[in-house]
């Protein structure tokens, strides 16, 4: 037996709980208030629910590159309820120290990350529309049906994936006012179970379990980025910021579909339905047109993920 199908075969029932999921309110008016100027971010696919242009005079002063740490900031701050959430954003912006040492990690990026003086002002602003927003979150029955559709038919065949890349555990976040482009925190290697992966709601009636197959393709990034940062010529190729989270995020989504193929070959339709309707294509379009294999990147993909088939 390989050394994948071995550790597959004593993975405990237990290992199947090991990522939760959750819907909580300080991710979900953060996510609303960036939904309510739709802003923009890198990659295939909308960052927010609502697509084209930002539509305030502010939602456009935060849609530079200085600020993608917007779309990332509720993962370095997941315990936080709403009001502590945007209390380090305040913080932040006034450059005061935290109020608790939870939000140290959060205000201390924010800081970090926006240095001038009247972008941080930005942040206030946002904050202050944040707290006048209503969030819509996913119902406890929603999150306990993914949890179980989690548990029994994605955790045990992903599990050898997941430990390789240090990703045993962590917290799946559905958050509606997110777009088909979820967000991933990796955390420390030494930690195998501080990880945060945030995606969206279904994408319709058909795509139930749209939040789990959004999660497949979110836990494929690190893969995704340890095989471009592997491959020197993907610099000269794609010099723009822009242009390479545009290819990797279209990777993504195929190395998701291949791992699916390999390891768990039932899901795997379903998924790509998914990310046809993502792509906003006809049920019957053809994948792999409207997903390209990447010259550079997805031979790498498919040789890195081969070991992970179980044996025959």
């Amino acid at each position: 037996m390989c050394a994948v199908g071995a550790a597959l075969a004593v993975l405990p029932a237990a290992a199947s709980a090991q990522w939760r999921l959750a819907s909580p309110a300080a991710a979900a008016v953060w996510y609303s208030a960036l939904d309510s100027m739709r802003l923009p971010g890198p990659g295939a696919f909308a960052f927010t629910r609502s697509d084209g242009p930002p539509t305030t005079r502010l939602g456009r002063a935060l849609a530079g590159e200085r600020f993608e740490i917007l779309h990332f900031l509720p993962l370095y701050f997941p315990s936080a309820s709403r009001a502590a959430l945007l209390d380090a954003v305040d913080d932040a912006a006034a450059s005061r120290a935290p109020r608790t040492p939870r939000a140290q990690f959060a205000v201390g990026a924010l800081r970090q990350s926006i240095s001038d003086a009247e972008d941080r002002q930005l942040l206030a602003d946002l904050a202050a529309v944040a707290r006048g927003i209503t969030p819509t979150v996913a119902t406890p029955d929603q999150v306990a049906a993914w949890q179980d559709a989690w548990n029994r038919r994605f955790a045990r065949p992903l599990a050898p994936f997941l430990a390789a890349h240090r990703l045993d555990a962590g917290m799946l976040l559905v958050i509606p006012a997110l777009g088909p482009e979820g967000r991933i925190f990796a955390g420390l290697p030494a930690d195998r179970a501080d990880n945060l992966v945030a995606v969206g709601a279904p994408l319709g009636p058909a795509d139930a379990d749209g939040p789990l197959f959004a999660a497949v393709r979110e836990l494929c990034f690190p893969l995704v980025s340890r095989v471009a940062d592997a491959a020197p010529t993907l610099a000269r190729q794609a010099p723009s910021g822009g242009e390479a989270a545009r290819r990797a995020s279209i990777a993504a989504v195929r190395c998701g579909a291949e791992l699916l193929d390999l390891v768990l070959p039932a899901e795997a339709h379903a998924y790509r339905a998914h990310w046809r309707a993502a792509a906003r294509a006809a049920a019957d379009a053809d994948f792999d047109a409207l997903f390209p294999a990447d010259p550079l990147l997805s031979p790498r993909l498919r040789a890195a993920l081969k070991p992970y088939a179980p044996p025959r």
